[in-house]
């Protein structure tokens, strides 16, 4: 898997994030026209249960961390740096924002600030929920990698998927009563609870199992590849639509849309797009949930809401790009600016 290739599958991910945060919850559909339903159920409702987007940017960061691991990794401090200065600053504009929007939410306490803006607690903006734990597992990835250097990948797989399990247990069972109020204690389990795709990531990347599957293709026409791999992505969408668990969902959905052949433009808007998915997954649930749901929804036909906070949040996230290059010319070295984010 190329640079490329990941910059194009996070475009997908931080697709799916934008339809799943749009049409998962039945108060929001409401808002829209659905024309469409199956046994009384809108279809982007049930469609937003095959997104799980958090596992795509996993499988992704931990293949790609993986790679930089065995190379060296000279900027894993300076990659942190770089999320939590755009972090900081996408906060800081919605916040000021959100202040003349819903001025009893924010900003709130100066210690109600402070917290959120560390991205330890996310009252602020609940879906940053992801942030904290996965710079944890990331700046702890290192250790990890060599911990199971020596062990089988499938012994490694089989671990954190139970970690998985029971962490997601113990979450399903205490978050609302205990976990969820004590957010050092919920960051401290959501790391283990990512570790499993995370890994299935650097097993990958360790066994180069992409590169293999993708030699082996090379013999096959590509209408054969596109028809076999189309049809295991639709397949992958069907079942996860009807059983919602499927663990290893997001890392057979990667193994088929990598593959395929896309059209260059296809290629060139989600390769844009994925170069934007770490400030367009900051910027877009205030548009959606937080500041500006009625002008979000507003829109009324689901394809066209989905369109507009595509775009909303791209430029939004350009913008943001624009703004900071000065401060990140400042603060980093050239090849640390060439890095790319973790997420």
């Amino acid at each position: 898997m190329t640079k490329e290739d990941s910059l194009l599958l996070k475009g997908m991910a931080i697709l799916l994030m934008l339809f799943f945060h749009l049409f998962n919850q039945l108060q929001y559909v409401s808002l829209c026209d659905n024309y469409i339903y199956i046994e009384n159920e809108p279809l982007v409702y049930i469609l937003s249960r095959a997104a799980n987007p958090v596992a795509f940017f996993l499988v992704l960061g931990g293949y790609g961390m993986y790679k930089v691991w065995k190379k060296g990794d000279m900027h894993r401090w300076s990659r942190v740096f770089k999320l939590y200065l755009h972090f900081w600053f996408i906060m800081t504009v919605f916040v000021t924002v959100g202040h003349f929007v819903k001025p009893e939410m924010y900003p709130g306490s100066f210690w109600t600030f402070v917290e959120n803006m560390s991205s330890i607690v996310t009252e602020y903006n609940g879906e940053m929920w992801f942030l904290c734990p996965y710079v944890l597992l990331s700046l702890l990835s290192p250790w990890l990698f060599r911990v199971v250097a020596d062990i089988k990948a499938r012994y490694v797989i089989a671990v954190t998927l139970l970690l998985h399990l029971v962490t997601s247990y113990l979450i399903s069972r205490y978050g609302g009563s205990y976990i969820y109020a004590r957010p050092l204690l919920c960051n401290t389990i959501l790391v283990p609870h990512l570790m499993f795709n995370f890994m299935l990531g650097g097993m990958a990347a360790r066994h180069n199992f992409f590169e293999t599957i993708g030699g082996k293709l090379k013999a096959v026409k590509p209408v054969v590849v596109n028809c076999i791999c189309l049809g295991g992505v639709i397949m992958l969408v069907s079942i996860s639509c009807v059983f919602k668990y499927n663990y290893f969902y997001a890392f057979l959905f990667i193994s088929c849309a990598l593959f395929l052949y896309y059209p260059k433009w296809v290629r060139t808007i989600l390769r844009n797009l994925g170069s934007q998915s770490m400030n367009m997954w900051m910027i877009h649930s205030w548009f959606c949930y937080h500041l500006f749901p009625a002008f979000t929804y507003s829109f009324k036909y689901p394809v066209i809401i989905f369109a507009v906070l595509i775009i909303i949040s791209y430029f939004c996230g350009k913008l943001t790009d624009l703004i900071l290059m000065p401060m990140e010319r400042l603060l980093l070295t050239r090849s640390e600016m060439k890095e790319k984010p973790v997420i």
